[in-house]
This record gives structure tokens, sequence and C-alpha cells, in this order.
């Protein structure tokens, strides 16, 4: 298993667990080495992962572009997306 750059991720999610803990997940935006990022591709993989692998662990989640002070794409509570 590949896992996703912190320098070249396109978006990132910070998740907010049931327990109280937080961490931050980096998307993986390629299909393949050679191919150009896709941030849509990024973002639907890191809902898949909220939504089917940490189903029902996490109250909050937060998808933003990776860089400094980048704008919020999407936000859950709950398991319901917000916006």
């Amino acid at each position: 298993m590949t896992h996703p750059d912190p320098n070249t991720a396109l978006s990132k999610c910070i998740i907010y667990f049931n327990d109280g803990n937080s961490r931050t997940f980096y998307s993986l935006d390629k299909k393949h080495k050679k191919s150009k990022p896709n941030q849509a591709l990024g973002i639907r993989r890191l809902e898949k992962m909220l939504l089917q692998h940490f189903k029902g662990t996490w109250r909050t989640a937060i998808i933003y572009e990776n860089c400094t002070n980048g704008k919020e794409l999407a936000k859950y509570k709950n398991g319901v997306r917000l916006f």
C-alpha cells in the first residue's frame, strides 16, 4: 500500500474522533505513478475512508486544500455532509 505524501497531496482531512483524539489524513490524488494529480479523485478517496473505514468512530471531519490557509472544501458532522 502506498501512503500519500503530505508535501504533494492536494487536500487533507482532519478527523475528530468520538474518543477525543484527532488525526490528519492526506489525499492520494493519482491513479498510478505517472498520472497527473486529480483533486476530485483524492477527495472521493478521503470521503470513502470516512464513510466506510472509519464509520461510526468520528463526530466531525473537515476536508481542506493542502496549503497554508487552505480553503475548506467539505465538512461532515456525524456521517452527514453539511456542504
